[in-house]
């Protein structure tokens, strides 16, 4: 009896053990998966999201889409060139000229990482080149270009015709994809609306 006691005992031990640890484990697989881009919960940081664009004048679903490509949602993500947050802004890009056309200090890189700053910055930084392509019919790939590539590159590629293609006439293959994947993601985005 007492071994049988015993014998119990040690089975409830290594089930509670498991309990705990299966779990645990979900936890830590979940996080790493996020970390390598697997599995990204693209609902994080909606409210801030839906307040820099509506700041800005840019749908919140397209920045939802652009920062699923940038980061997948994680604000600590350096890119390597220097892409720096969610939005993946270049301090010698976007923010030098965010902090010039606004009079602000250039911010820190640390401050960059910032959900509401990095925000603030990527999301005025898009609205800029909607705005200076919103003659064009496609309007959203030429800003998705300017943002991946520039403004020089958006210059070239851009269409002859206001109501003209942009992806065929974009020559980098990366930033062709860029474009094409967001806006999949971005349709896809409007579709649940």
């Amino acid at each position: 009896m007492t071994r049988r006691s015993g014998h119990f005992s040690f089975r409830k031990a290594v089930l509670a053990a498991a309990c705990t640890a299966v779990p645990l484990c979900l936890v830590i697989l979940a996080a790493e998966l996020q970390r390598r881009g697997f599995w990204v919960d693209d609902t994080r940081f909606a409210d801030e999201i839906r307040e820099a664009a509506s700041r800005h004048g840019v749908d919140p679903q397209l920045v939802r889409a652009v920062i699923f490509e940038e980061s997948r949602f994680r604000p600590d993500a350096i890119g390597s060139k220097g892409e720096v947050g969610l939005m993946q802004i270049m301090p010698s890009g976007a923010v030098a000229e965010w902090s010039r056309r606004n009079g602000r200090k250039m911010p820190t890189h640390s401050a960059l990482m910032r959900v509401d700053l990095n925000l603030e910055i990527g999301v005025w930084y898009l609205a800029r080149a909607l705005e200076r392509w919103s003659a064009y019919r496609e309007c959203i790939p030429l800003a998705l270009v300017q943002y991946n590539a520039g403004q020089t590159r958006a210059e070239r590629w851009k269409p002859e015709r206001l109501d003209g293609e942009v992806v065929p006439r974009i020559r980098i293959a990366s930033t062709k994809t860029y474009v094409e994947k967001i806006m999949v993601r971005y349709h896809r985005y409007i579709g649940k609306k």
